[in-house]
C-alpha cells in the first residue's frame, strides 16, 4: 500500500506554475507581431547590425545607397512624443511604424545619401531609425530638410 500526501500550499505552487505555462503558451500561439508594410516583398526589418544589411534594406524596397552611413547618431526618445515627433509619427504610421512604442528608449538613427532618387534637384537621404538592431521608423529627407517622406 501506497500512501501519498501533499500539502495544500504544494498544490497551489504547481497550479499556477501550470497556469503561467499555460499563458506563455497561449500567447506565444496566438500573438502576431505587427509587420510594417513598406513594399509588397518580403522585407526583412531586424537584423540591421552591418552597413551590408541596412544598405540591402534600402535596396529591397528600391533605393540605392552612395555607400555607408554618412552619419550615425543615438538619441533618446523622450517619454511623450511634442507636436512635432507625433507629425513625423503620424508619417510613421502611414508606412507601418509607430515611435509611441518607443518612447523613453535610445534610438540610432542611420542617415544614407541616395543615389537613384527621381524627382528632386538637390541631395537625397534615407534614414532608418533602429532600436535594439530593429528598423522602427525610415524616411526620405531632401536636402536641406527641403521635404520629409516615407520611403514608399
Amino acid at each position: 500500500m501506497f500512501i501519498c500526501s501533499v500539502k495544500l500550499a504544494t498544490l497551489r505552487f504547481v497550479g499556477i506554475i501550470v497556469l503561467s505555462v499555460t499563458v506563455l503558451v497561449g500567447m506565444t500561439v496566438f500573438y502576431t507581431a505587427e509587420e510594417p508594410v513598406l513594399s509588397g516583398t518580403d522585407v526583412r526589418y531586424d537584423g540591421m547590425y552591418t552597413e551590408t544589411d541596412r544598405r540591402d534594406f534600402l535596396a529591397a524596397v528600391g533605393y540605392r545607397a552612395t555607400g555607408d552611413a554618412k552619419s550615425t547618431v543615438e538619441y533618446t526618445l523622450p517619454p511623450t512624443l511634442d507636436a512635432v515627433l507625433l507629425g513625423y509619427n503620424e508619417l510613421q504610421k502611414e508606412q507601418g511604424f509607430d515611435l509611441a512604442k518607443y518612447t523613453g528608449k535610445t534610438l540610432t538613427r542611420y542617415t544614407y545619401e541616395i543615389e537613384n532618387y527621381e524627382g528632386h534637384e538637390g541631395k537625397v537621404y534615407a534614414n532608418l531609425i533602429t532600436y535594439r538592431d530593429r528598423i522602427v521608423a525610415a524616411d526620405l529627407t531632401g536636402e536641406g530638410n527641403s521635404f520629409v517622406r516615407p520611403l514608399q
